[in-house]
C-alpha cells in the first residue's frame, strides 16, 4: 500500500522541475499530494501537478464542510523552499496554508524534509542561518542545505531528495 507524503512547494523553480520529483516519488510507492504557497502558484504548473498526483493542488485554507481532509502523510517534503519560506517555518509564521502545515505537521511529529533554496547571497544572511539552526533543532527535521556548496544553495538531485524520505 503506497505510503502518504504532502509535497510543499514555494516560490522557486527547479531546473528539474517538481513534476519530476513526484514521478521519481511514485517510483518508490509514495502517494503525493501538493501544497504551494500563493507566491509559489507562480512558479509550479498546478495542472500537471494535479494530473499526475490524481489531486488539486492545494493553496487555500479548506473551509468547514467543504471539500475533503487529506489523507494522513507518513513524511513532509518541503522542496524547494525559498528564504522567506524557510523563515517563515523556521519561526512558526504560519501566514499561508503550506507554512501553516509545515508547522503543524513538526507538532504531530511527521518525518519532515526540507530543501531550502536561495541565492547564494540570501544563504548567508544571518536571519537565513539562524532559521537553518532552528529548523535542524526540530525533532523531526532533516535539512538537505549545503553551505559549501559553489552556489550557496544549490537543491540536491531529485534521487539524494528521494532516498532522504525512504530513509525515515
Amino acid at each position: 500500500m503506497p505510503r502518504t507524503l504532502y509535497l510543499v512547494l514555494s516560490g522557486a523553480t527547479a531546473s528539474e522541475g517538481a513534476g519530476e520529483l513526484v514521478r521519481a516519488l511514485h517510483g518508490h510507492d509514495w502517494r503525493v499530494t501538493v501544497l504551494c504557497t500563493p507566491t509559489g502558484t507562480d512558479f509550479h504548473d498546478q495542472d500537471r501537478l494535479a494530473e499526475l498526483t490524481g489531486e488539486p493542488v492545494r493553496v487555500t485554507f479548506r473551509k468547514p464542510g467543504q471539500g475533503r481532509s487529506l489523507p494522513p502523510p507518513d513524511v513532509v517534503v518541503a522542496c524547494p523552499l525559498t528564504f522567506n519560506s524557510t523563515n517563515k517555518f523556521a519561526q512558526g509564521l504560519a501566514d499561508n496554508f503550506a507554512i501553516a502545515l509545515l508547522c503543524e505537521m513538526v507538532g504531530f511529529g511527521v518525518p519532515t524534509v526540507v530543501v531550502p533554496y536561495c541565492k547564494p547571497q540570501l544563504a548567508t544572511h544571518p536571519a537565513f542561518v539562524r532559521s537553518l539552526e532552528t529548523l535542524r533543532a526540530m525533532e523531526p527535521v532533516t535539512v538537505l542545505h549545503d553551505p559549501g556548496a559553489p552556489d550557496g544553495g544549490h537543491l540536491p538531485p531529485w534521487q539524494q531528495v528521494v532516498d532522504t524520505v525512504n530513509r525515515l
